[in-house]
């Protein structure tokens, strides 16, 4: 119904041209689109282009403080608490083009148009809003939002709510926790098994005790945990050079056939305890819905032509991923406020000292 009306609307001011060799537009056809994402500048282009029939594009050009400033990510936002709603203004630009050939896709990523294909006819928004709604694109059943080889229905999500299973409690759910067991060995690292080796179900069970290994705290069943098999002078490196990978347990190896520590039940002499663990930040998928509400645009021909859609208009969505996710367990984040305290303390005691 609303690309008969874009195209009703449309009809009744753009015949006149086809006298003269111009564009003339039958249909509007950008609704439920799959959108890209450019840099222009200072501004974020979000853009459709349409090369059947006639030759148009639909593109919105953003600059708000409400979107990611990291350009470079190709993201739109990351905020998905609730929805972005931006005005149409001269820093926030809805543009409807037509032009005398085919479009390449990457058209709106030059910062000076190409020269080909030419705009033959063009309309700009004076007026309306841009209400743009993000959600994670990662959190179906069969998706693994942490990139572990495990899919979140298997690692426990909950579907129906947020009593998503955290196996070592803390306080990071397993289909978001690179290191499910909380012993530094990440999970992608302990899920496989080999022909001959021992597992249960699917997945690697060392010591056989019906608890796979990328949940079991204690792989070999020594009674050692698995994080603490590892040398002290790996801790306190990885401490000085802030390098978590010289916490995972594998760097111990001691026997003969070069098996680590942690995975071998008779050698379980040297071991450190310890606190700390590994970074737990991943990547993830997000998708944002792009809606037009209430906006008009008008031919840039001086000839005041416009169209007005007094309703929503569903632009379509843009999906992207590998964008940096920072996560912190529950001993990580106190650690950190509990250092923002004390370079706070520093920071007042200095300037008490000054003033003095």
């Amino acid at each position: 119904m609303m690309k008969k009306i874009f195209a009703a609307l449309l009809f009744t001011f753009v015949l006149h041209s086809c006298d003269d060799g111009d564009i003339t537009v039958t249909s509007f056809d950008f609704e439920d689109s799959n959108l890209q994402l450019c840099e222009i500048g200072d501004k974020k282009v979000i853009y459709v282009v349409k090369n059947q029939d006639v030759y148009e594009s639909m593109s919105l050009e953003l600059k708000d403080e409400a979107l990611r400033d990291k350009l470079d990510d190709k993201i739109l936002t990351t905020d998905v608490s609730e929805p972005i709603e931006i005005a149409l203004n001269e820093n926030n630009r809805l543009v409807y083009r037509i032009y005398d050939g085919e479009v390449p896709s990457n058209y709106f990523c030059n910062a000076v148009p190409p020269a080909s294909p030419r705009v033959k006819e063009e309309y700009i928004s004076a007026g309306g809003t841009v209400k743009i709604t993000t959600v994670y694109n990662d959190l179906a059943p069969d998706a693994d939002a942490d990139g572990d080889g495990i899919s979140n229905a298997d690692e426990g999500m909950d579907l129906n709510g947020d009593n998503h299973l955290d196996t070592d409690g803390d306080g990071i759910p397993d289909h978001l926790d690179i290191d499910d067991d909380n012993d530094n060995v990440e999970t992608k690292a302990e899920r496989t098994a080999e022909p001959n080796d021992p597992k249960v179900g699917d997945y690697l069970d060392t010591d056989e005790d019906g608890i796979p290994d990328y949940l079991d705290p204690d792989d070999d069943g020594d009674g050692v945990l698995t994080r603490h098999e590892v040398r002290e002078e790996n801790v306190k490196r990885a401490i000085e050079e802030n390098n978590n990978d010289l916490l995972s347990p594998k760097l111990l190896s001691q026997s003969a056939d070069g098996r680590a520590n942690y995975l071998v039940p008779e050698l379980n002499e040297v071991s450190y305890e310890h606190e700390l663990q590994l970074d737990h930040h991943i990547t993830r998928t997000y998708r944002s819905n792009v809606q037009i509400i209430n906006f008009n645009l008008i031919r840039q021909d001086g000839s005041g032509e416009d169209i007005s859609f007094q309703t929503t208009y569903n632009l379509g969505r843009y999906e992207t991923g590998g964008i940096f996710f920072e996560q912190l367990t529950k001993r990580q984040q106190e650690a950190q406020d509990n250092e923002e305290d004390e370079d706070a303390d520093e920071d007042e005691e200095s300037d008490e000292e000054t003033s003095s």
